[in-house]
């Protein structure tokens, strides 16, 4: 388990390879399969992988060893699916976006040049009430990033704030759409000349 909580404490994103079927002959596998999934789960680690079958069916007990089984993987197993399954929710995924630093989240992409996935990483961070729309406080922390990654500091002034949120904001409705945040970060020099020419205007 230690080691588990120490790989879940230094990375935010873990890949495993060929997870291979499991049965009761592979108990011992199997422990320490939950073990790895309640760490990571409990630490917000995004977990990528693939295996030899879905959740439901990758752990396989016969209705025998189900009737005469004391083990507790048997019980413990369906805890691992329903963790499973929620960690390829939205809402997880989401929520583990949020708990990286900036340095952290932002590092993870070439911001000169952002795929549709990476979009909805983004969008998933600083849309923080999953309303649909990033609100003036949202996009200050989402400023407040950039400007730490770029600058090093998260001095986001007022002027700053109205002048990306006038640049974005297209339609002038006081939030910004998915497609606006979309519009403007696929061209991140647009993001960067915002920024700076504000910078260079206040100094």
């Amino acid at each position: 388990a230690a080691d588990y909580l120490a790989i879940a404490s230094a990375f935010h994103t873990v890949f495993i390879s060929d997870i291979p079927q499991l049965s009761m002959q592979e108990r011992d596998q199997v422990r320490r399969f939950i073990t790895m999934i309640d760490n990571f789960y409990e630490r917000h680690t995004k977990l990528v992988c693939t295996a030899a079958n879905d959740p439901y069916e990758l752990f396989h007990v016969t209705e025998e060893e189900k009737k005469t089984s004391v083990a507790d993987e048997i019980f413990a197993w369906d805890r691992t699916v329903s963790r499973l399954i929620e960690m390829q929710s939205v809402k997880y995924l989401s929520e583990q976006a949020r708990t990286l630093d900036s340095d952290q989240f932002l590092g993870q992409f070439n911001l000169q040049s952002l795929s549709e996935d990476d979009l909805t990483e983004m969008w998933r961070r600083y849309d923080a009430d999953d309303s649909g729309e990033i609100d003036e406080s949202e996009l200050k922390v989402m400023l407040e990033d950039l400007l730490e990654r770029s600058q090093g500091h998260r001095d986001v002034s007022d002027d700053l704030l109205n002048l990306c949120k006038d640049t974005i904001d297209l339609d002038k409705n006081g939030v910004i759409s998915y497609d606006e945040f979309s519009h403007y970060f696929k061209d991140f020099t647009t993001v960067a000349s915002t920024v700076k020419r504000k910078v260079a205007r206040s100094l």
